[in-house]
C-alpha cells in the first residue's frame, strides 16, 4: 500500500473582506487599465500560429512544458495534434495521430524514453465490449519525427456504464518529463498512475484517498514537490462545510502526500483552483487561487508550526458587475518568492493581473494582445514563466497565440 502523510489542515483561514468600502475603488481601477506593462509584468515571447493550421483551433487545448520546450496539444473528435516551440519561439513540424472511431473523449500528455517529452501518450475512452460499460486505454506516438502512433493497449481502467455517463479522468505531464500520469474518480475512489514513455503503467493504480460520502470534481494535475501533483476539489459531507481544495504529491514507487486546504467559507462554494508552488524562505509551499461570489480569492499554505492557510480577497466581483458576471481565473504563477501573476479570461481580453502574497493588488493589467477582442478557448501552464494560448478571432478568420508573461 502506498505511504500518506496527512496534511489535513485543522486551522480557521485567515479572511481579507472583499468589502468594497475597502477595496472597490482600487480595484475597479485595476480591472480597467489596460496599459502593457502597469504592473511590471511583460511577455517576454509571442507566437503566432494562423487559424489555417489544424491545430490552430481545436477546441480542446492544452499546454506541456519540458525543460525550455512548450508542447501545445490539442484534439477534436477524429484526432489529437501537437507542435513543438522552443526557447526562441521556433515553431516545429505539426504531428497529428487518428483517434479510433469509436473513441468518446482523448487525453494527452509527455512522457520519455530516450529523453524527457520524446512520446506523446493518448488517453483514449472507448467503449468496452459490453457496450455499457468503458475502457480507458493508451496509445504511444513520437513527439517530433512524424512517426505514427501505435494502437491503443490494454485496459487501464474499465468504468461501469462510462459509455454513456460521464467519467472524470486527467492527464499530466510528470516535473522529469519521463513519465504521464494519469487520474480517475471512480467508486468515489480518486486514483492515479503512473506512465512510462511506452505507455505502459508503471506499478499498479494507487488509491488516494476514500472520503466515505464525499463527491469530487475538478480533477487534474499541477506543479508540485513531487514527480506528480494530482489536485482536486473534495465535496462536504456536511452541507454546512465549504468544499476542500486537496493536493496529493505522488512519487514513483507509491509514496502520496496530500495535503487539504480548507478556504471556502461555512457553507460556500468554491471553484476549480489554480495551484502553485510559491518560495517561503527557501522552502516550496502552495498556494492557490479561487473564487466564490464574493470575488476571487489567493490563499497561502505555510506548513510552519502545525500549519495553517491564510486566505486573502484580492478582486471583489463587484468590479466585474457582480457574481455571475466574474471572468474565470486561467492561470497562476509566481513571480520573485512571493509575487503572484493571476490570468483572467475577460470577456474581449486575456489579463495578467499582479498581486503580493497577502492579496496587495497593483495598479494595472497585462492585456495580451488581440486584433478584435474576440478571445477564446484560454489555457495556461506555469513554469519559470506563465505560458499562455488562446484562439484570437477576427470574423470569419482566426489565429492561435501562445505567450510566454514574466513580472519583475
Amino acid at each position: 500500500m502506498p505511504r500518506r502523510r496527512s496534511g489535513l489542515n485543522g486551522w480557521s483561514p485567515r479572511r481579507t473582506a472583499l468589502a468594497v468600502s475597502s477595496i472597490g475603488s482600487l480595484l475597479a481601477i485595476a480591472g480597467c487599465q489596460a496599459g502593457s506593462t502597469d504592473n511590471g509584468c511583460q511577455i517576454t515571447k509571442q507566437v503566432v500560429l494562423p487559424g489555417t493550421t489544424p491545430l490552430a483551433l481545436l477546441p480542446e487545448i492544452s499546454l506541456a512544458r519540458v525543460g525550455t520546450t512548450t508542447v501545445l496539444l490539442g484534439s477534436d473528435s477524429t484526432s489529437v495534434r501537437w507542435v513543438t516551440i522552443s526557447q526562441n519561439g521556433t515553431v516545429g513540424t505539426e504531428q497529428s495521430a487518428a483517434l479510433p472511431p469509436e473513441t468518446l473523449r482523448a487525453f494527452y500528455a509527455l512522457a520519455g524514453v530516450d529523453a524527457p517529452g520524446d512520446r506523446v501518450v493518448i488517453g483514449v475512452l472507448v467503449p468496452a465490449a459490453n457496450g455499457d460499460d468503458a475502457d480507458l486505454r493508451l496509445m504511444v506516438a513520437p513527439t517530433e519525427d512524424g512517426a505514427a502512433a501505435g494502437a491503443p493497449g490494454p485496459a487501464v481502467k474499465t468504468f461501469g456504464g462510462g459509455a454513456s455517463a460521464p467519467v472524470q479522468v486527467a492527464m499530466g505531464t510528470s516535473v522529469s518529463g519521463m513519465y504521464a500520469g494519469v487520474a480517475w474518480i471512480d467508486s468515489l475512489q480518486p486514483t492515479y498512475a503512473f506512465i512510462d514513455g511506452l505507455g505502459a503503467p508503471v506499478g499498479d493504480p494507487a488509491v488516494i484517498e476514500n472520503a466515505v460520502g464525499s463527491a469530487y470534481s475538478c480533477l487534474g494535475f499541477a506543479p508540485g514537490k513531487q514527480e506528480l501533483t494530482v489536485t482536486y476539489q473534495r465535496a462536504p459531507t456536511d452541507p454546512l462545510i465549504g468544499p476542500t481544495w486537496v493536493m496529493a504529491d505522488v512519487q514513483v514507487g507509491g509514496a502520496i502526500d496530500t495535503l487539504s486546504l480548507n478556504v471556502a467559507q461555512v457553507g460556500g462554494s468554491m471553484s476549480c483552483a489554480k495551484t502553485v508552488l510559491y518560495d517561503d524562505s527557501g522552502s516550496p509551499e502552495y498556494a492557490i487561487v479561487w473564487q466564490d461570489r464574493s470575488g476571487s480569492w489567493l490563499s497561502i499554505y505555510t506548513s510552519a508550526g502545525n500549519g495553517r492557510v491564510d486566505s486573502y480577497g484580492f478582486a471583489s466581483s463587484t468590479i466585474f458587475g457582480g457574481a455571475d458576471l466574474q471572468p474565470p481565473l486561467m492561470g497562476l504563477a509566481t513571480f520573485l518568492g512571493k509575487d503572484f501573476g493571476v490570468l483572467f479570461a475577460r470577456p474581449h481580453s486575456v489579463e495578467l493581473w499582479r498581486t503580493d502574497w497577502v492579496g496587495n493588488l497593483r495598479s494595472g493589467a497585462l492585456v495580451f494582445p488581440s486584433l478584435q477582442g474576440d478571445v477564446r478557448d484560454v489555457t495556461s501552464v506555469a513554469s519559470a514563466t506563465l505560458t499562455s494560448t488562446y484562439a484570437d478571432y477576427t470574423g470569419a478568420e482566426a489565429r492561435r497565440l501562445v505567450i510566454d508573461a514574466s513580472c519583475y
